[in-house]
């Protein structure tokens, strides 16, 4: 494939996602929820929550939460800084192998940093900052930063990413450059059928 067809956005993702959704392991309400996200994403209509999408869809609030919950966990969708990245999910629609990715366990990681076991309420929060849109890394340096600073609780942590994401607009915008540059490269010899 020539860079090109990727490029001018020759390849209709939403289309190839109802055709082959099945085959990459997503349910018809995970199709349908991803294809809101991705046009949402599109359309530049943000954030993307699971009560923005419900104006939308059928589907009540929470069965849309677990699914974003699940598309992101699975890593159909990632979130880099706050912002969706849907190339994890066009690289399986494309059949390009996924760099993997090694699994952060960060009720684990709290708990190891905070030297005690969570509340149930705790991990939620810990579900609420993926909801926001933080990934994994970053909520791992909030939880750094924490414990460097002495201060072992979650509204710390929560501060810190607020920070984060307020002062790294721009920072973002590069390292998501970088990622489209990349899977560009990917996908340059990928055949549609």
């Amino acid at each position: 494939m020539d860079f090109e067809l990727v490029d001018y956005q020759c390849i209709d993702f939403k289309k190839l996602l109802l055709l082959r959704g099945k085959r990459i392991g997503l349910s018809d309400g995970e199709v349908h929820i991803l294809m809101l996200m991705m046009m949402m994403d599109e359309l530049n209509i943000r954030p993307i929550t699971p009560k923005r999408i419900s104006q939308y869809s059928s589907l009540e609030n929470s069965q849309i939460d677990a699914i974003m919950l699940k598309l992101i966990n699975e890593h159909y969708v990632d979130r880099i800084n706050g912002v969706l990245e849907f190339s994890p999910v066009k690289r399986k629609l494309l059949g390009v192998k996924d760099v993997e990715k090694k699994e952060v366990n960060l009720v684990a990681a709290f708990e190891d940093g905070f030297g005690r076991s969570l509340s149930a309420t705790e991990i939620e929060m810990i579900n609420e900052f993926k909801r926001d849109g933080y990934d994994d890394q970053m909520i791992l340096d909030a939880l750094k930063e924490a414990v460097k600073s002495h201060v072992t609780n979650f509204r710390y942590v929560e501060k810190v990413l607020i920070n984060w994401k307020n002062s790294a607009k721009s920072e973002r915008l590069e390292a998501m450059k970088h990622e489209e540059d990349r899977f560009s490269d990917e996908v340059k010899n990928f055949k549609l059928w």
